[in-house]
């Protein structure tokens, strides 16, 4: 038999007391939880405001692009060739006379007029054969005249005049014979021009077969260029042209249509052409490699756009055009080009801005911002009618 023990008024209160103190401390912990709670809420209100700020701070922010102006200039279509520069006037000059070369009085390079000494054969013999000759001469007109008074006299027959006057005529003839040879013993410049190649030495033999200098006229050079016969009808006398060169890459020349074959070529389609070219300065050389444009149209009031700011996408052309800060990406239907500038036909105006620097990768309606200095729009291209142009190749 089991006994139970009766609570007493101290356990009573004892077991109170421990309930009350449970009591306090669940309080507490929830308290603490509550506060967790609300220092984390805080500090997530606090980062969301702070992250919202930081948004407003670098939304938007316009893109640095530099940009030209579009203008408004003559441009042209024109066929375009490769060939090599010419001259109208190249000699080889060569001797009349035999004989050793006593002196050289012109050199490679050096530049001649017309008349000038270039060298000089040894003519000791020849001035000897040209006093004999002279003094035969002389003497045969001193004797023609005396048979000649005597002829009007009577005193001479008629065979016997005629034979005087036959053997005068003969003095005469070696008489110029030999003052000829004298004076082709000095070799002298046919044109004014430059001397391009020496063949001879002081002291070599040279007669009428050896090859004296290389002589070329450098105010009159030529290019030729054989052109196909679809473009026969397109091709005219005088018709302006365009010449450039690697050699010469900051310089054109302008020339023109000189001649035009009238035979088209079976066996290669095609006609030959030759183009004057203006040198006034003579930078050009012949032998030196040019391209030749030959201008075949021209568009007069062409709205251009400097080629620097064309971005390709999908075999299609485009440009930037600055329209209110905003770049506006816009399809450009091409015409005639040159090295620096492509014609606008539509959509593009003359005045628009359009971006030449930073446009790759721009997004069209992107916010952008001018920096740089810009062109003027009649600096952007060089002479118009030098370097506007575009090709029309086979």
């Amino acid at each position: 038999m089991i006994r139970v023990k009766p609570i007493t008024r101290w356990s009573s209160v004892l077991v109170l007391g421990m309930i009350a103190l449970a009591a306090c401390g669940a309080r507490d912990e929830a308290g603490e939880r509550e506060e967790h709670v609300e220092d984390r809420d805080g500090t997530e209100t606090e980062q969301t405001a702070v992250d919202s700020v930081g948004v407003d701070s670098t939304a938007v922010e316009a893109v640095p692009v530099e940009a030209d102006l579009v203008r408004v200039g003559p441009t042209s279509s024109y066929l375009v060739f490769n060939s090599t520069i010419e001259t109208e006037e190249a000699v080889q000059v060569f001797p009349q006379v035999s004989g050793l070369v006593e002196r050289i009085a012109a050199e490679e390079g050096d530049r001649v007029e017309a008349g000038d000494t270039l060298l000089y054969i040894e003519d000791e013999q020849l001035r000897i054969n040209y006093q004999e000759a002279k003094v035969n001469f002389e003497f045969q007109q001193g004797n023609f005249r005396r048979n000649e008074e005597m002829f009007k006299r009577k005193l001479l027959s008629d065979q016997d005049y005629e034979r005087v006057g036959f053997e005068m005529e003969q003095a005469r003839l070696r008489y110029d014979r030999a003052r000829l040879e004298l004076e082709h013993s000095t070799i002298v410049a046919p044109f004014s021009g430059v001397i391009t190649e020496r063949h001879v030495q002081v002291g070599a033999r040279v007669s009428s077969g050896t090859q004296l200098y290389d002589l070329i006229k450098l105010d009159d050079m030529i290019a030729r260029v054989f052109v196909p016969g679809q473009y026969l009808m397109q091709v005219a006398k005088g018709q302006r042209a365009e010449i450039g060169s690697d050699f010469l890459p900051d310089q054109q020349f302008a020339g023109w249509v000189k001649r035009i074959s009238p035979v088209v070529d079976p066996r290669s389609g095609t006609f030959k052409v030759t183009v004057g070219v203006s040198d006034r300065f003579e930078a050009l050389r012949p032998g030196i490699f040019v391209s030749v444009r030959i201008v075949i149209d021209t568009h007069e009031e062409a709205v251009l756009v400097p080629k620097n700011a064309i971005v390709y996408d999908g075999g299609e052309q485009y440009v930037f055009a600055v329209r209110d800060s905003v770049a506006q990406r816009v399809l450009l239907q091409p015409g005639y080009e040159s090295t620096v500038e492509i014609e606008a036909l539509s959509n593009v105006f003359a005045g628009d801005r359009v971006i030449t620097v930073g446009q790759n990768g721009l997004r069209d309606g992107a916010r952008v911002r001018l920096v740089g200095g810009e062109k003027p729009a009649d600096l952007m291209g060089v002479d118009a009618r030098t370097d506007s142009i575009t090709s029309v190749r086979d």
